[in-house]
């Protein structure tokens, strides 16, 4: 009687490796994802966190970014996050940043602050 964990002469465990290794192949190749998150705070009591809400949404969406924005309950900015894969940050998101940057600076001057991942986004 042949042995049951031998298949077609090979052993049922080198094909959980292979299995395995295409896997991580697979997921090598894709690269990893990656998260960009971005916080607006209004500099200027006047500006409201809505109208901040609004200008980013806008600016989101004219950019084609697959991002939603929120207002933080408790502090009252404005917050979303972009994703991608890979390492660094990739042309797409630099691009986003770049038209969210000309439409605040358009809609509220320096009455607001943009940061990125904690840090101020210039």
């Amino acid at each position: 009687m042949p042995n049951p964990s031998i298949q077609n002469g090979r052993p049922a465990t080198s094909r959980v490796y292979a299995i395995v290794a295409a896997a991580s192949l697979l997921v090598a190749a894709c690269g990893t994802p990656a998260s960009f998150e971005y916080r607006v705070v209004s500099r200027d009591p006047k500006v409201s966190s809505a109208q901040v809400l609004r200008a980013v949404t806008d600016a989101l969406d004219r950019a084609d970014a697959r991002a939603w924005a929120q207002i933080d309950e408790k502090t009252g900015d404005v917050t979303f996050a972009l994703g991608a894969v890979g390492g660094g940050k990739p042309p797409s998101i630099r691009n986003t940043e770049d038209r969210l940057l000309r439409a605040l600076r358009f809609e509220f001057g320096e009455r607001v602050e943009i940061f990125f991942n904690g840090g101020p986004l210039r």
